[in-house]
């Protein structure tokens, strides 16, 4: 079965991709509106205020967490050596498509010149 992770309202919720059922919901120590997840090797990351947690991706169980101390609350981009974080996927791609804008206006600019 294939699963989907979401993050909303201080919660890590996950949900059988096929039927849009709830498979599992864990409450994390934080009322915040915004909540970050990751998934990889059968864990969930999830940032909820200021707070890391990791869950177990079967049962939602809360693995560990750390507060973070000494870093604040704001938005937080999740990545790992494995795998990219949406916003380092968008960055490459903004910069694939500049080099290949270049290109091809280098190539405009070298098929205009004439010769009579």
């Amino acid at each position: 079965m294939k699963k989907l992770f979401i993050g909303i309202q201080g919660k890590a919720v996950c949900l059988n991709k096929a039927t849009g059922d709830i498979l599992w919901s864990s409450k994390l120590k934080s009322s915040s509106s915004v909540t970050n997840v990751y998934y990889e090797d059968n864990q969930v990351f999830a940032y909820s205020g200021g707070h890391l947690f990791c869950l177990n991706a079967d049962t939602g169980d809360i693995v560990w967490e750390n507060g973070l101390s000494g870093y604040g609350f704001g938005a937080c981009i999740i990545a790992s050596e494995n795998q990219s974080s949406a916003a380092a996927i968008s960055n490459q791609v903004a910069s694939q498509q500049a080099a290949a804008s270049s290109t091809i206006v280098a190539t405009s600019s070298s098929g205009s010149s004439s010769s009579n």
